[in-house]
């Protein structure tokens, strides 16, 4: 106990004489920097409030006892406190050395599965963001093994037949829109591999959501998409890949200016994992599986989760194994909002993985299409039950 004791007076010592000599010639250089509140905040803000008390806990053993602090030195000494508070890096956490280089690893408010989808395990969600758009983007025609170009399929013979007044419809009215934050996100199979990007400007994940929209609208559901390019739009303005959502989000803005009926918003995005783990077949057809991505950061992400919650068990139902499943993204984890927060019917879903095809990913957005449809006649039978004669006695 004495050596520690000595140690962390020989330490405090040496900090205490730093900051005078600092002081001392801020004073003579004539420095006026003053330390405000909010330069305090901003620095513990920085610091948890587990590791505080911990720290804390050291000369009061009942914190220590209330937090169940770890026996280990290196985290919960003074010398070890005062690295953290400097490099941001816990000592005893080898997670925080390598988060910012890994994304995901970080866990000050971890990713977790709601509705975990077969076969899915959290180790597994997706990297959040590609390489800056200063890289140069490989816009080569698809290799000779692609696929053709995939045209929209006309409805099967036998919706033709159905009488089209007896199929519900909203009409005149637009509620669906269906974007793309990352709007140039493709396929193996419609472009070449450029560092660690899969991107395309035309063969990429917008022809999905131009599918959605379509197959929405064939359901008597208004649906409209956003066509901009998101991502040459960030270039024109200089700015990073990392402000695509704040790019998406004036699109989103533009369009319920124009359209104030619109309540569900689909953000449509391409996985980066490998293809085992975002494909499944269902009665011989093949679908890229979907991942539906809460954000947390939203206030009223509760929201936004039940509607994800409902999806993916009508998915379930209707199309086994497609749903990875739910995957909330914490306040203090990657972009952690998603736009979310523009209504309670807001979702990011990520659509298979580089290495399927964009017919997988059509397939899914045809079954996407059916599920949020059921969905949506549901919930309006709910609302609005349907009224007729009254009932003889």
């Amino acid at each position: 106990m004495a050596p520690l004791i000595q140690r962390q007076f020989i330490i405090l010592s040496i900090l205490t004489a730093f900051l005078f000599v600092v002081t001392g010639l801020m004073s003579l250089g004539g420095n006026r920097v003053m330390i405000v509140s909010t330069a305090v905040q901003q620095a513990a803000a920085h610091v948890s409030s587990l590791h505080m008390l911990k720290w804390m806990g050291q000369e009061i053993p009942a914190l220590t006892d209330t937090v169940h602090a770890s026996t280990d030195r290196g985290a919960n000494s003074v010398t070890g406190f005062m690295f953290q508070l400097a490099t941001s890096i816990n000592p005893g956490d080898l997670r925080s050395l390598l988060g910012r280089e890994i994304p995901g690893l970080l866990t000050g408010e971890a990713p977790r599965f709601g509705n975990e989808g077969e076969g899915t395990a959290l180790a597994e969600h997706y990297a959040e963001y590609p390489p800056a758009p200063k890289q140069v983007i490989d816009a080569s025609p698809p290799a000779a093994n692609a696929e053709p170009a995939v045209e929209a399929t006309a409805p099967a013979a036998e919706d033709n037949k159905k009488d089209p007044a007896a199929r519900p419809t909203t009409g005149n009215k637009k509620i669906v829109y269906v974007y793309h934050s990352h709007n140039r996100e493709s396929w193996l199979s419609e472009t070449k591999q450029v560092g660690t990007s899969v991107n395309h400007p035309k063969r990429n994940i917008s022809l999905v959501g131009e599918h959605l929209a379509q197959k929405l609208n064939d359901l008597g559901i208004g649906a409209d998409v956003n066509r901009d390019d998101i991502y040459q739009r960030l270039l024109d303005k200089g700015r990073d890949y990392t402000h695509s959502y704040a790019e998406s989000l004036q699109a989103i803005r533009t369009a319920t200016e124009k359209n104030r009926e619109l309540h569900y918003f689909f953000d449509l995005h391409r996985d980066t994992l490998p293809r085992k783990e975002t494909t499944v077949t269902i009665k011989g057809k093949t679908y890229a599986r979907t991942l539906f991505v809460v954000g947390k950061r939203n206030k009223n992400y509760e929201k936004n989760e039940a509607f994800a919650d409902a999806l993916h068990q009508i998915m379930e139902k209707k199309y086994p194994g497609l749903s990875r499943g739910k995957l909330e993204k914490g306040a203090k984890t990657d972009h952690g909002e998603y736009n979310q927060s523009i209504s309670p019917g807001s979702l990011l879903i990520e659509i298979g993985g580089t290495e399927n095809t964009l017919q997988e990913s059509l397939n899914t957005a045809e079954a996407i299409a059916d599920v949020f449809a059921e969905y949506y006649w549901q919930a309006e039978k709910v609302t609005k039950p349907e009224t007729g004669p009254p009932a003889k006695g």
